[in-house]
């Protein structure tokens, strides 16, 4: 079996299996979105006005989970195994919080919880990987003890440009393949990555020194 055929027999394998899971990865999804929304309530009602979480569910699509198996190469080797349930974020949940004050404060209470507590961490790096962002992953046993599910709590200025950035330059169509490699464009997102944590950073620098000028109860 040449190489191309081999690996046409195990994306079709994967395909096959992407169906069978599918319901089960939906149910996690599911599950996540739940108890995540469920256990920030409290932090969300005290939100002051200018103050934002958002989150956003979702399930990994075939074509992307086949790829991710694929890896770097882009290639499947006679060498390895490879299954679906080895992937990390089959469900995913992230959670955009703006401003970042209180990202540390919803990471506390989710690793107080079940199941999370047990979930393994792996933060999400940006800014040339010099900052990170919480990260877990996981299973709901009685759902699936196969099928991982994670979550992150990230900047949410951060988080939409990763959104944008992730589909333009890591799902390419046409003449944009290529751009993740591309090294300016890698300075390029540093540098706005950067930029928009300098910006974060400095908005909650100047209304902390206009609730103490100005309270709003006045």
């Amino acid at each position: 079996m040449t190489e191309s055929e081999f690996g046409a027999a195990v994306t079709n394998r994967l395909r096959d299996q992407y169906f069978l899971l599918l319901p089960k990865i939906r149910l996690v999804a599911t599950r996540l979105d739940t108890e995540i929304r469920y256990h920030i309530r409290r932090i969300a009602q005290e939100l002051d006005p200018y103050e934002q979480i958002i989150v956003r569910s979702r399930v990994k699509d075939c074509e992307s989970a086949i790829k991710k198996l694929r890896g770097e190469g882009n290639v499947f080797t006679p060498e390895r195994t490879y299954s679906l349930t080895d992937l990390k974020d089959l469900a995913g949940v992230r959670v955009l919080v703006f401003p970042s004050k209180r990202l540390s404060q919803i990471d506390e209470l989710l690793r107080r919880i079940e199941p999370f507590r047990v979930w393994l961490a792996d933060p999400l790096k940006y800014a040339g990987k010099s900052r990170e962002a919480p990260k877990y992953s996981g299973t709901f046993d009685e759902i699936s003890s196969e099928i991982q599910g994670e979550y992150q709590i990230v900047p949410m200025l951060i988080g939409n440009f990763l959104e944008v950035e992730h589909s333009a330059m890591y799902k390419p169509v046409g003449w944009a393949k290529g751009a993740d490699r591309d090294e300016d464009l890698g300075a390029l997102r540093k540098q706005i990555e950067e930029s928009l944590m300098v910006f974060e950073k400095r908005f909650e620098d100047f209304v902390e020194q206009n609730r103490q000028s100005f309270p709003l109860s006045q």
